[in-house]
Parts: C-alpha cells; sequence; structure tokens
C-alpha cells in the first residue's frame, strides 16, 4: 500500500512538472508570491518577512541623502521588530499551569505538574489569561556583495514567554535562565556577515536550517506552531557558509557547537549544519538540511549532567506554489540519538502539511496537519520534547488558522486547533487523548 501511494505521488509530480515546463516554454508570465513560513530558504521573502522602521512610500518618511562615504556605508542599517501577544483556551477548562522547561540532555526546571492546560501547545503557556508570547527587537545591515567584498550584521533581543526557546540552554550558559516565571529574555541571533560575491559567512549565533516554521512571530502564518517544530534545535553558534551556484540552486554548510548552545560551549560539543536549496521550476523549491553533532563526553555543570553521545537529525521539505493564492508545503522530519550514561536512545520521525489560500491582500486561510512517531521518551533523548511529560508512540495535531490583515503592520490571527495522542494521555492531568482549543494572536510591526 505505501508502494502505491509513493508511486502515485511521484506520477503527479513528474505530471505537474511537465505541466509547469510547458507554461514556462508558451511564455508564460504567473509570478508567484512567498509564504512567510518558508522565507528562511527562498530569496524573495513577503512584506512581512522584512519589517523595517521607515520605508519609502509607506511612512512618508523618506531616507536621508547619502553625501558621504560613511552615509553610504550605514545606508543598509535597519531598525525592525514587532510585539505579539495573545491567548488560548482548551476544552478542558483547565487555566494556568506551568512546565518544565524545553528538556536537553537532562536540563529542568521545578515548576507544576506539567500535563495539564495548554502544556501540548508549548508556545502558549497559560489558559484563559492574555499573554505577550514576543516583543522582538533587531538591529542589522544587509549584505550585498554581489559585485564585491561586503559585510553585515544582525543583532535580535527578544522578551516574552517564547523567548525560552531560543535561550541557550543547550548548554546551561549565556542568557539561559534569564526569567521570571513565564516570561524570559534571549539574544536568539547575534552573528557577523562576510560576503564576496556569490560566498557569505555568518560568525556567531544564528537560527536553525532545519524546519520549516520559524520562531519569529512576523514570519508564521499560525499563532501556535506544530507538533514537530518543537523537535528541532532554534539556534546554534558556529560559523555557516552560503554558496550561491546559481540563483536557484544554493549550499549551505558550516562548523556548529551543538545545537541551543552559547559561544562558550560548555559541554565541548562539536558538530555539522548545512543543506542543499534547489528551485527546479517558478513554482517549486525543494530543500534538504542536515544536523550532525557530538555532545562531548558528559560531565557536571552547576548541578546539571550533560549526557554526551551522538545526535542525528534532518528535514526534507517541499513548497508547491499551486497558483498566486494557493500554496502548499510538506516536511518531513527524522531525529536519531545515541545516548551515553543514563541519557535513553531515541528514533523519531514525522510530517507536516500546509495549505494556505489567499483571499486577498488583506484575508487569507491556513490549514496545517502534523504527525510524530517516536519509539521512546523524547524528554532527555537530546530533542525538544513535542510536549511535556512522559510520551512515545504517534502524536497527531491539526489547525485551522486565518490571517487578517487590516492595517499593512497589524496581523491579527485567530485558529482552531486540535491534538490526539493514540499511546499515551497527555492531557486534562493524564486523563485523556485528545484536546480541542482555540485561541487568537495579535501582531504589530515596527
Amino acid at each position: 500500500m505505501k508502494k502505491r501511494l509513493g508511486f502515485c505521488f511521484l506520477c503527479v509530480f513528474v505530471v505537474l512538472f511537465v505541466r509547469e515546463l510547458r507554461a514556462e516554454s508558451f511564455g508564460s508570465t504567473t509570478s508567484y508570491s512567498i509564504p512567510g513560513y518558508i522565507a528562511r530558504h527562498l530569496d524573495s521573502p513577503s512584506s512581512l518577512d522584512r519589517p523595517v522602521l521607515y520605508e519609502p512610500g509607506n511612512s512618508g518618511c523618506e531616507p536621508a541623502v547619502n553625501c558621504t562615504g560613511i552615509a553610504r556605508c550605514w545606508s543598509r542599517l535597519k531598525l525592525y521588530g514587532w510585539v505579539e501577544g495573545g491567548f488560548y483556551v482548551n476544552s478542558e477548562g483547565n487555566k494556568t499551569r506551568h512546565f518544565s522547561t524545553i528538556s536537553r540532555d537532562g536540563h529542568s526546571e521545578d515548576y507544576l505538574f506539567p500535563n495539564t492546560g495548554n502544556s501540548s501547545l508549548l508556545g502558549n503557556v497559560h489558559s484563559t489569561k492574555p499573554m505577550l508570547n514576543q516583543l522582538w527587537i533587531g538591529l542589522k545591515r544587509d549584505l550585498d556583495a554581489r559585485r564585491e567584498f561586503d559585510w553585515g550584521f544582525k543583532a535580535d533581543f527578544q522578551f516574552g514567554t517564547d523567548a525560552r526557546l531560543s535561550q541557550s540552554y543547550g548548554d546551561a550558559s549565556f542568557d539561559y535562565r534569564g526569567h521570571a516565571r513565564d516570561y524570559y529574555v534571549s539574544l536568539p541571533q547575534l552573528y557577523g556577515l562576510l560576503g564576496y560575491k556569490n560566498l557569505s559567512v555568518k560568525i556567531g549565533k544564528f537560527e536553525t536550517l532545519l524546519g520549516v516554521e520559524q520562531l519569529e512571530a512576523a514570519k508564521s502564518t499560525f499563532y501556535s506552531h506544530s507538533n514537530l517544530f518543537y523537535t528541532e534545535p532554534q539556534t546554534h553558534s558556529g560559523v555557516l557558509a552560503e554558496y550561491r551556484y546559481r540563483p536557484n540552486f544554493w549550499l549551505s554548510f558550516g562548523y556548529v557547537q551543538g545545537a541551543d548552545t552559547s559561544f562558550r560551549n560548555e559541554f565541548n560539543d562539536q558538530g555539522f549544519l548545512g543543506g542543499v536549496y534547489w528551485r527546479p521550476i517558478p513554482s517549486v523549491s525543494v530543500w534538504y538540511t542536515a544536523y550532525a553533532a557530538s555532545l562531548g563526553n558528559g560531565r557536571y555543570r552547576n548541578g546539571e549532567f550533560h549526557q554526551g553521545g551522538t545526535i542525528f537529525q534532518h528535514t526534507f521539505a517541499v513548497n508547491w506554489m499551486i497558483s498566486p493564492c494557493w500554496h502548499y508545503t510538506f516536511q518531513w522530519n527524522f531525529g536519531d540519538r545515541d545516548g551515553k550514561r543514563s541519557a535513553a536512545d531515541a528514533t523519531y520521525f514525522g510530517t507536516a502539511h500546509y495549505l494556505t489560500f489567499q483571499i486577498n491582500p488583506r484575508w487569507k486561510i491556513g490549514l496545517r496537519f502534523d504527525q510524530i512517531h517516536a519509539n521512546q521518551w523524547m524528554g532527555d533523548s537530546g530533542f525538544s520534547r513535542p510536549f511535556t511529560g512522559y510520551y512515545t508512540g504517534d502524536l497527531y495535531g491539526l489547525t485551522l488558522g486565518v490571517n487578517w490583515t487590516p492595517y499593512r503592520r497589524v496581523n491579527i490571527r485567530p485558529e482552531l486547533r486540535y491534538d490526539y495522542a493514540a499511546d499515551s494521555r497527555p492531557f486534562d492531568e493524564g486523563r485523556k487523548r485528545d484536546q480541542f482549543s482555540a485561541g487568537c494572536g495579535f501582531v504589530y510591526l515596527f
């Protein structure tokens, strides 16, 4: 049965590929917009992916005239940011409950019993209580090395309930444990850029290449994240190079100090992060990214034990721009951990499907379905957890979301969500396998 389904999928893809080639040969001029949640892999992000403080023709403030070399040097300096807040409720009526922090290699904090409230929706801590998810402020200088050597940088600051996901909990240093109850502070990205023509290099702390969804609220289609999102690291520290062989084909490769670690690399993690991006036709994009690391020899630090071992994760994703209004994205993740000492070996795989329809410039509808299968408890295995508590087996999530943009810098995102666990009872204090939930997020870009 699986072979037949795979063969059918391949046939459909070939037919669409030939159809697109024929459209190009007849001079088709159809243009496609790009969903925000895949912008990290593409070179034409949407308006929400480049929030700026001043933009000609929109804010009424024209940029200063570059009269000197210094002015030209800093003409691409941009200050940007956004605020995201909202609320989430669940069908069980469970109110505010806390959970253990994202676990990687034995790190944990003492919170209340985790399997209550919105525990599976790690980005939405509270139920029936308003949250400040993200206050994000960034400063950057874009790189433009098409003709000669150039440099740039990016520095991001984050405060809110989401900030714990981008902290350096991988080695328990730098901005780790900068929080007061549910509100955290982090520096998710802090890196310099060097570039010459088709080659560019990041040096510092930067977001991962794995996955489809991004942590930044300005680049998200849905208010909540898929369960698969929480199996992925969010940041790495190290050196990452990108070589654009052609406009539709480029490679990324580099050395990283494990996952979600700081520059100090307290546990001596060593790893590789890389990937390949290919756009065979204008409406189809394919990318593959991989992360493999040795997680040190294991030792104690500040009363916490680093378990060592090796880890491997990868993402394969395809984005199909069906038409200017319809977009579909498929994602497949796989992860394997070979633990040492008390760490358990663990393997998981999962898929996610995203379908969006742009009704008009102000309204968009999105549907997301994700699934995870884990053969071991993922808590202390080196992966982030799809939700807190002991869990093996299959987890499913279905989300229906709407984006309303009444003004250029405002995005309102109501959504409905259903989660089901086939082999465990993670909801309603360990009594239920499933949970209905709903919420609404508000984003303001400045």
